[in-house]
């Protein structure tokens, strides 16, 4: 039977994996001021630390323009070469996930951006696929039931399962924000470049906002 207490002790245990040498976490999921959250780093020992995932189902096209792979791959890719990770958490019935690729995903601009600046991660909020996490497993909530969310996805989007919802996380894998809902390229190019960019240490999002020049035709 599905448990939002398990859920909720999902989330506890890998934000206490990802940044255990801390006794709190700071970390806050809104979408309103993502500088409340750039301010919140954690150091962490990356001896300890290690994120691979096993058979996790990945949604990839052969003419996707974002080269989409797998968490694992990022994890790698991240420790030789830092830069950020852009996760996109969708389900195969959500309507505004199917936009999410279809118009923005797809925008030529959109996508080289990401290319350049992002390891770019697709997950399926429903996989019935195990996701290993340093010692922990996460797997489905309920393999019986085809819609039961992921533990992964409840853990990550600290309960708050809203589809699609775009996770940024920095090339120390500590999570910057999560994006809640479809946007278009106009709306979801700022912030794609606020996080790519790095200047998100240097200045705050309202500031950052006011002065971004869109480069889309």
């Amino acid at each position: 039977m599905f448990n939002w207490k398990d859920i909720s002790m999902a989330g506890i245990i890998i934000l206490a994996i990802a940044f255990y040498t801390c006794k709190k976490s700071t970390l806050q999921a809104s979408i309103n001021s993502p500088e409340n959250r750039v301010s919140n780093f954690i150091e962490q020992d990356d001896a300890s630390f290690s994120f691979v995932s096993e058979n996790t189902y990945t949604e990839f096209h052969e003419n996707s323009a974002v080269n989409w792979i797998t968490f694992d791959e990022a994890y790698i890719k991240c420790k030789k070469n830092p830069r950020p990770i852009m996760i996109d958490v969708y389900t195969t019935w959500c309507g505004p996930c199917k936009m999410m690729s279809n118009q923005t995903f797809s925008n030529p601009q959109i996508a080289k951006y990401i290319n350049d600046n992002f390891y770019a991660v697709k997950f399926d909020a429903e996989t019935k696929d195990s996701v290993k996490f340093d010692k922990y497993v996460f797997v489905s909530s309920d393999n019986s039931n085809p819609k039961a969310p992921h533990q992964f996805a409840a853990s990550i989007l600290d309960n708050q399962l809203a589809y699609p919802s775009i996770v940024f996380l920095n090339n120390q894998i500590q999570r910057l924000d999560i994006l809640k809902g479809f946007m278009p390229p106009k709306n979801f190019e700022p912030i794609l470049n606020y996080y790519g960019s790095g200047d998100y240490q240097k200045i705050k999002w309202e500031e950052y906002e006011k002065t971004f020049v869109s480069s889309l035709k």
